[in-house]
């Protein structure tokens, strides 16, 4: 007889989620169901269903575990390069997340386009934009680099969707070192613009 292994609910919202995650990225976030989700993750309807209570509220943690991973990204080059300047690792995270290939950016590019057209989306993504802004301010603060609190602002922010959305769909590897270049240029000269 086939047991089940019982799972902590933070397991088991991580297990749903990774099923999710997947799922979003194979068939598109709009063509996944709960159900799918509940079949592939082998819980009933009833333990999904007591997690999250619709599809939005797991894309929502899917798409913040993928806030952890850019935090990541922020302190492991701050760690890594102790003597750099503040300015370089800040674009270099901006350039890191800007060309990530990860599914996590694919998911972020999907709800990007797909939030046009649903009010669900729309709110997930204004409450990640607002989660996501503070985050970058207790960031900065923790690093005594108060001074680029303007790079989150909504034309920065702007800026960086429309470029995320243009990478994803537009761009070839052939030219992937000559388009970094060139963000890096315009991330400098943002910058320089707004001190």
């Amino acid at each position: 007889m086939n047991k089940r292994i019982r799972l902590s609910r933070e397991d088991r919202k991580s297990q749903i989620c990774g099923v999710a995650r997947k799922l979003f990225v194979e068939k598109g976030f709009e063509n996944t169901t709960m159900k799918d989700i509940m079949e592939k993750t082998g819980i009933s309807i009833g333990g999904l269903y007591y997690h999250y209570e619709n599809i939005y509220e797991v894309l929502k943690d899917v798409i913040m575990s993928a806030e952890n991973k850019k935090n990541e990204i922020f302190f492991g080059l701050k760690d890594r390069n102790p003597t750099v300047d503040t300015e370089d690792i800040i674009i270099h995270a901006c350039i890191e997340m800007l060309f990530d290939s990860s599914e996590y950016s694919s998911l972020y590019v999907h709800l990007l386009i797909g939030m046009k057209e649903n009010a669900g989306l729309q709110q997930l993504y204004m409450d990640r934009k607002k989660k996501s802004k503070q985050e970058y301010l207790s960031l900065l603060e923790n690093i005594n680099a108060e001074e680029y609190y303007f790079l989150s602002n909504d034309d920065f922010i702007d800026f960086f969707n429309f470029t995320k959305i243009g990478n994803y769909y537009l761009a070839d590897e052939d030219n992937l070192d000559i388009r970094k270049k060139m963000y890096t240029q315009f991330i400098k000269s943002y910058i320089e613009s707004n001190r």
